[in-house]
């Protein structure tokens, strides 16, 4: 099958993908820890402030920094979903902050000793974009903020405030800086590296669709989700009927036109976050998240329609039986597997072309 860019951009599939990228299951038990101890220590600094006077920026968001990482601490830990954008609102209120108070110090009040304590968090925002944003985006982040404080910092050399001092301090600062953003380039080509191996591992190369090893890893994973959470996970196995007259009739080349065509049909039906999985042969199964049994078994029969009306000639027309199960919270990835598997040969006894619950 032609390819049509590179591995990671097809059939939905993405660099950051959740259960490929290694980084992601470390990221909220991280961020539950750094963000209130980002708060202890932000209130830490403001106390100690106060005894030498607040600048007027620290005087203001300080206090805001502690509870926005009060709050979006609270908000992750009680709705674990919510990281995708807790964690960037976290690297974005950091960034925020060191990028006003450096404004501040570079235009209005320069530091007697050359830059302030702020400046030695900066490579932070450099790293956390990285973690927290697509691979390239965080090297596009990287370098705007790089290039937005040397503009602040030229837009202070012309209004006098800067000495040799702070010229010193500043050249050695933009020097380190740009070594940072250099390792990140470089971190952001071998993670890319790694999940396009990683995406070759788990992707049917006939179809492009997610293969049975990607469904052992994303059955685990969401099953722990089903029991901790108590959310509702459903699982179809769809298999094409009499497909072997199609190979027999047709020829081999025509039995892959028709995988791949059913292919498509399937995501073109399914949501986003749903994952049609190839389990080999003519033998397909769909992942269905926040979906309980009854909504399964309507998009079962919706895509039992769709593979009807599936027209791939020289083929005259295809059939499919599909098995649903609704995961129970003593479910094993095998035997959430093996009931909807049950109720995939019940429908085939029972005449073909037919939908079934086990």
């Amino acid at each position: 099958m032609a390819r049509a860019g590179p591995l990671y951009t097809r059939s939905g599939l993405h660099p950051t993908l959740e259960l490929l990228d290694p980084l992601n299951p470390l990221r909220r038990r991280m961020a539950l820890w750094l963000l209130p101890l980002g708060t202890l220590l932000t209130l830490v600094a403001w106390a100690a402030s106060r005894a030498v006077g607040l600048d007027p920026v620290d005087r203001l968001f300080l206090p805001l920094l502690a509870l926005g990482f009060s709050l979006l601490a609270i908000v992750l830990w009680r709705f674990p979903r919510t990281s995708p954008w807790v964690l960037p609102l976290a690297h974005a209120l950091v960034a925020t902050y060191l990028l006003i108070t450096l404004a501040y110090q570079l235009l209005f009040a320069p530091n007697p000793l050359g830059l302030s304590p702020a400046a030695y968090w900066v490579p932070f925002v450099y790293f956390s974009s990285f973690l927290f944003f697509q691979t390239r985006q965080a090297v596009r982040l990287a370098l705007l903020y790089l290039l937005t404080l040397f503009l602040l910092s030229l837009l202070g050399a012309f209004r006098g405030h800067l000495h040799t001092e702070h010229l010193n301090a500043l050249a050695q600062f933009f020097g380190a800086n740009l070594a940072y953003v250099g390792l990140l380039y470089m971190l952001v080509r071998v993670k890319e590296g790694y999940l396009e191996a990683q995406l070759e591992a788990y992707t049917d190369p006939l179809t492009g669709l997610r293969n049975r090893r990607y469904l052992d890893l994303v059955l685990e994973r969401e099953l722990f989700r089903v029991q901790r959470y108590n959310r509702p996970l459903s699982l179809l196995v769809l298999d094409l009927d009499d497909f072997k007259k199609v190979n027999d009739t047709y020829g081999h080349p025509a039995g892959d036109r028709v995988l791949r065509a059913l292919a498509r049909c399937l995501e073109e039906h399914l949501r986003q976050s749903d994952r049609p999985v190839r389990l080999g042969g003519e033998e397909f199964a769909v992942l269905l998240v926040e979906t309980p049994l009854a909504q399964a078994v309507r998009l079962a029969g919706r895509l039992r329609q769709a593979v009807a009306a599936l027209k791939v000639p020289p083929v005259a027309g295809m059939t499919a039986s599909i098995g649903v199960a609704e995961a129970r919270p003593e479910d094993s990835p095998l035997s959430l597997l093996k009931r909807a598997d049950d109720a995939l040969y019940q429908a085939k006894r029972r005449g073909k072309n037919r939908i079934e619950v086990g």
